[in-house]
Protein backbone atom coordinates (compact mmCIF):
# COMPACT_ATOMS: atom_id res chain seq x y z
CA UNK A 1 0.00 0.00 0.00
CA UNK A 2 1.04 3.57 -0.54
CA UNK A 3 1.59 6.33 2.00
CA UNK A 4 -1.06 9.04 1.64
CA UNK A 5 -0.80 12.46 3.27
CA UNK A 6 -0.69 16.21 2.67
CA UNK A 7 2.56 17.19 1.05
CA UNK A 8 5.15 19.35 2.77
CA UNK A 9 6.37 22.72 1.50
CA UNK A 10 9.53 21.24 0.01
CA UNK A 11 7.48 18.70 -2.02
CA UNK A 12 5.40 21.22 -3.99
CA UNK A 13 7.88 21.38 -6.89
CA UNK A 14 7.85 17.58 -7.25
CA UNK A 15 4.03 17.50 -7.08
CA UNK A 16 3.60 20.17 -9.75
CA UNK A 17 6.22 18.51 -11.98
CA UNK A 18 4.13 15.32 -11.79
CA UNK A 19 1.01 17.34 -12.66
CA UNK A 20 2.69 18.79 -15.75
CA UNK A 21 4.10 15.43 -16.84
CA UNK A 22 0.73 13.67 -16.60
CA UNK A 23 -1.15 16.65 -18.09
CA UNK A 24 1.09 16.59 -21.15
CA UNK A 25 0.63 12.81 -21.54
CA UNK A 26 -3.12 12.53 -21.06
CA UNK A 27 -4.82 15.94 -21.17
CA UNK A 28 -2.87 18.00 -23.67
CA UNK A 29 -3.82 15.84 -26.67
CA UNK A 30 -7.46 16.91 -26.12
CA UNK A 31 -6.60 20.61 -25.88
CA UNK A 32 -5.70 23.41 -28.24
CA UNK A 33 -2.26 25.01 -27.72
CA UNK A 34 -4.05 27.84 -25.86
CA UNK A 35 -5.31 25.32 -23.28
CA UNK A 36 -1.84 23.92 -22.69
CA UNK A 37 -0.49 27.45 -22.20
CA UNK A 38 -3.36 28.25 -19.80
CA UNK A 39 -2.62 25.17 -17.68
CA UNK A 40 1.06 26.04 -17.46
CA UNK A 41 0.37 29.72 -16.69
CA UNK A 42 -2.36 29.11 -14.10
CA UNK A 43 -0.83 26.13 -12.31
CA UNK A 44 2.79 25.12 -12.77
CA UNK A 45 4.21 28.59 -13.50
CA UNK A 46 1.88 30.59 -11.21
CA UNK A 47 4.14 31.95 -8.47
CA UNK A 48 1.22 33.00 -6.26
CA UNK A 49 -0.43 29.55 -6.49
CA UNK A 50 2.90 27.79 -5.83
CA UNK A 51 3.46 29.98 -2.77
CA UNK A 52 -0.03 29.18 -1.44
CA UNK A 53 0.69 25.48 -1.90
CA UNK A 54 4.00 25.80 -0.07
CA UNK A 55 2.24 27.60 2.80
CA UNK A 56 -0.46 24.93 2.97
CA UNK A 57 -3.17 27.45 2.04
CA UNK A 58 -3.94 25.44 -1.10
CA UNK A 59 -3.46 21.90 0.18
CA UNK A 60 -2.10 19.14 -2.02
CA UNK A 61 -2.70 15.56 -0.97
CA UNK A 62 -0.43 12.88 -2.39
CA UNK A 63 0.27 9.19 -2.59
CA UNK A 64 3.88 8.09 -2.23
CA UNK A 65 5.59 4.90 -3.34
CA UNK A 66 9.02 4.44 -1.79
CA UNK A 67 9.18 8.17 -1.01
CA UNK A 68 8.29 9.35 -4.53
CA UNK A 69 5.04 11.14 -5.32
CA UNK A 70 2.90 8.98 -7.62
CA UNK A 71 -0.40 10.84 -7.48
CA UNK A 72 -1.84 14.13 -6.25
CA UNK A 73 -5.09 15.91 -5.59
CA UNK A 74 -4.86 19.65 -5.02
CA UNK A 75 -7.47 22.05 -3.71
CA UNK A 76 -8.13 25.76 -3.77
CA UNK A 77 -7.76 27.62 -0.49
CA UNK A 78 -11.47 27.32 0.34
CA UNK A 79 -11.06 23.50 0.46
CA UNK A 80 -14.29 23.02 -1.49
CA UNK A 81 -12.87 22.96 -5.04
CA UNK A 82 -10.39 20.45 -6.46
CA UNK A 83 -8.08 21.94 -9.09
CA UNK A 84 -5.47 19.17 -9.57
CA UNK A 85 -5.88 15.41 -9.93
CA UNK A 86 -2.98 13.53 -11.51
CA UNK A 87 -1.53 10.04 -11.18
CA UNK A 88 1.64 8.79 -12.85
CA UNK A 89 0.89 6.60 -15.88
CA UNK A 90 2.28 3.39 -14.42
CA UNK A 91 -0.07 3.72 -11.40
CA UNK A 92 -3.30 4.32 -13.34
CA UNK A 93 -6.28 2.10 -12.47
CA UNK A 94 -4.73 0.90 -9.22
CA UNK A 95 -6.89 2.95 -6.84
CA UNK A 96 -4.26 5.63 -6.18
CA UNK A 97 -6.46 8.67 -6.90
CA UNK A 98 -9.45 7.04 -5.19
CA UNK A 99 -7.36 6.47 -2.06
CA UNK A 100 -6.12 10.07 -2.09
CA UNK A 101 -9.70 11.33 -2.51
CA UNK A 102 -10.89 9.22 0.44
CA UNK A 103 -8.07 10.62 2.58
CA UNK A 104 -8.88 14.18 1.47
CA UNK A 105 -12.56 13.61 2.25
CA UNK A 106 -11.80 12.34 5.76
CA UNK A 107 -9.58 15.40 6.31
CA UNK A 108 -12.30 17.80 5.11
CA UNK A 109 -14.85 16.18 7.43
CA UNK A 110 -12.74 17.57 10.31
CA UNK A 111 -13.43 21.14 9.12
CA UNK A 112 -15.84 23.30 11.08
CA UNK A 113 -18.21 23.82 9.46
CA UNK A 114 -18.03 20.75 7.24
CA UNK A 115 -18.50 21.73 3.59
CA UNK A 116 -21.68 20.47 1.94
CA UNK A 117 -20.04 19.75 -1.38
CA UNK A 118 -16.80 19.57 -3.34
CA UNK A 119 -16.65 20.89 -6.88
CA UNK A 120 -14.22 20.41 -9.74
CA UNK A 121 -13.94 21.04 -13.44
CA UNK A 122 -13.34 17.67 -15.07
CA UNK A 123 -11.17 17.25 -18.12
CA UNK A 124 -12.56 14.94 -20.81
CA UNK A 125 -9.96 12.33 -19.80
CA UNK A 126 -10.84 12.44 -16.10
CA UNK A 127 -14.63 12.42 -16.34
CA UNK A 128 -15.12 8.62 -16.11
CA UNK A 129 -13.02 8.55 -12.91
CA UNK A 130 -15.01 11.35 -11.27
CA UNK A 131 -18.30 9.69 -12.17
CA UNK A 132 -16.95 6.45 -10.65
CA UNK A 133 -16.19 8.09 -7.27
CA UNK A 134 -19.55 9.87 -7.06
CA UNK A 135 -19.23 13.26 -8.74
CA UNK A 136 -22.24 14.43 -10.76
CA UNK A 137 -22.04 16.66 -13.87
CA UNK A 138 -23.58 20.09 -13.33
CA UNK A 139 -23.73 21.12 -16.99
CA UNK A 140 -22.46 20.16 -20.42
CA UNK A 141 -18.79 20.43 -21.35
CA UNK A 142 -17.45 23.98 -21.63
CA UNK A 143 -14.26 25.55 -22.92
CA UNK A 144 -12.54 28.58 -21.43
CA UNK A 145 -9.07 29.78 -22.49
CA UNK A 146 -8.59 26.52 -24.39
CA UNK A 147 -9.34 24.32 -21.35
CA UNK A 148 -12.17 21.84 -21.94
CA UNK A 149 -14.07 20.83 -18.81
CA UNK A 150 -17.33 19.62 -17.34
CA UNK A 151 -18.32 21.25 -14.03
CA UNK A 152 -18.99 18.50 -11.46
CA UNK A 153 -20.09 18.30 -7.83
CA UNK A 154 -19.70 15.75 -5.04
CA UNK A 155 -22.24 16.03 -2.24
CA UNK A 156 -20.77 15.30 1.19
Amino acid sequence: MYEIRKIHSNEVTEALALALEVFLQFEAPDYKPEGIDTFKRDIVENVEFISKCQQGICPIYAAFDKGKIIGIIGMRSNRTHINLVFTKKEYHRQGVATSIFQYLLSDILKDNPVPQEITLNSSPYGKPFYLHIGFKPQSDEQEIDGIRFTPMKYTI
